[in-house]
């Protein structure tokens, strides 16, 4: 390898280094990569490993050699330039072959890139004041009590308040059949206005065993975009009609059912539980548009190479959820309704949303000395692994010791916790 080896760096963190090697280099590196494949090739009359090189050229494919000589190179060649250059790369280079003689590679170093943000210290979700009406709580005290309504199954017509099972499936105005339309075994009590607009009056009236068909058109702002403001002709079965029989809420029902001393005392369980939800929910939102925020805020050039090892990743984790569903990829497509280049390019975008938010909170946390004392990361790791058995903490301790791969990424993820915590302060 050249002592003069051209080095360019780009504002992405990408170091292109071209390498020219001699042939005082490339001929031992050669002759061992024709020993190494020579150990896998069958000449008859010679053992495996003992084929003269020159018979053993013959057998060999010259494209093969040419690799395998490469790869003999590149250990001692990458180490070099790390060390030379005080390189520190963040994913696997990149090789590339330009010249075979004299020998010549491209090798491509991706590291930490240039990261701005904008207005860093302007960033935060607002918070909002939680609102809950009367009404919200009423609502979720009729829930809990239908939990415990009663139902006795009738013979006449189905009336308001009845609570109906029935089949059911939607055709579209050319009469062929809707997907996702087709349930059986549905239950509504009439006059709830849980289904779409006029439904649920369609059935009254209806006796077991009874079959209509009727046509709905739905709402213009109904969430399946297709059937937006569609009419539909729905043909329906009634397989039983049932009289519901809710329970008067009284402080003796609260007692015996529902762990409360007192209607009052069930309706504040309630309205508190109701309160931490929506408080838990809004925290979520919070920390979802203060991320949302931080990335728009970040302004970092990204190399090809660290985008591409980011969407090998994204593909990994696809990978290994669709093995759990039994799923090929291929069948994950069509389920879909994907294309193969649409979702290349949703795979190519979100790996570029991950790498600039994670870049945007790495900048952040490093320059706002967001950190945690030895006696803060020991008292982490000791409540991660407290649920854990004596055999399993005892397996596990070693990689958590300072300095280890367990306690480093640990802190970092406490750092980064720390950080959001005080922004959404």
């Amino acid at each position: 390898m050249s002592d003069t080896t051209p080095i360019k760096r780009e504002k992405s963190g990408r170091v292109i280094c071209t390498v020219t090697f001699t042939p005082e280099q490339t001929t031992p590196a050669e002759e061992q990569a024709l020993k190494q494949l020579g150990e896998k090739v069958k000449v008859e009359g010679f053992r495996p490993g003992k084929i003269p090189a020159e018979m053993l050229r013959e057998h060999v494919n010259p494209e093969q050699l040419f690799e395998e000589t490469i790869r003999v190179l590149l250990p001692n060649t990458i180490r070099t330039l790390v060390e030379k250059n005080e390189l520190k790369p963040i994913v696997p280079p990149k090789v590339e072959a330009q010249n075979h003689e004299p020998l010549t590679l491209q090798i491509t170093f991706v590291e930490h890139p240039t990261v701005t943000i904008k207005g860093a210290d302007k960033i935060k979700a607002e918070k909002k004041e939680i609102k809950l009406e009367q009404k919200d709580v009423d609502h979720m005290i009729d829930f809990v009590m239908e939990k415990h309504q009663k139902t006795n199954e009738v013979d006449h017509s189905a009336e308001e308040g009845n609570l109906v099972t029935m089949d059911f499936w939607g055709e579209d105005e050319k009469g062929k059949e809707i997907d996702g339309t087709r349930t059986k075994e549905h239950k509504i009590v009439l006059g709830s206005k849980n289904l779409i607009p006029g439904f649920e009056e369609e059935l009254v009236g209806l006796k077991r065993g009874a079959t209509k068909t009727f046509t709905i058109t739905f709402p213009k702002k109904y969430h399946a975009e297709k059937l937006q403001g569609k009419p539909v002709k729905f043909h329906v079965t009634i397989s039983k009609v049932e009289e519901v029989s809710k329970p008067k809420l009284t402080d003796a029902f609260v007692q015996e059912h529902l762990g409360a001393a007192s209607v009052k005392e069930f309706e504040e369980k309630i309205r508190e539980s109701m309160i931490k939800q929506e408080e838990m929910m809004g925290h979520q939102e919070r920390e979802q548009k203060l991320l949302e925020s931080i990335r728009n805020a970040t302004n970092v050039d990204l190399a090809d190479e660290l985008v591409d090892e980011e969407q090998y990743d994204l593909m990994q984790d696809l990978d290994r959820q669709l093995k759990q569903k039994e799923l090929t990829f291929e069948d994950w497509l069509k389920k879909t309704g994907k294309k193969l280049e649409e979702f290349k390019k949703e795979m190519k975008d979100q790996a570029k949303e991950r790498l600039t938010l994670r870049f945007g909170i790495q900048k952040i946390v490093t320059d706002r000395k967001i950190d945690l004392t030895d006696e803060e990361m020991e008292a982490e790791v000791t409540s991660m692994l407290a649920p854990l058995s004596d055999a399993e903490q005892e397996k596990l301790i070693p990689m958590y010791q300072k300095g280890r791969q367990g306690w480093e990424q640990l802190k970092w993820q406490k750092r980064v916790e720390k950080l959001i915590a005080e922004m959404l302060k």
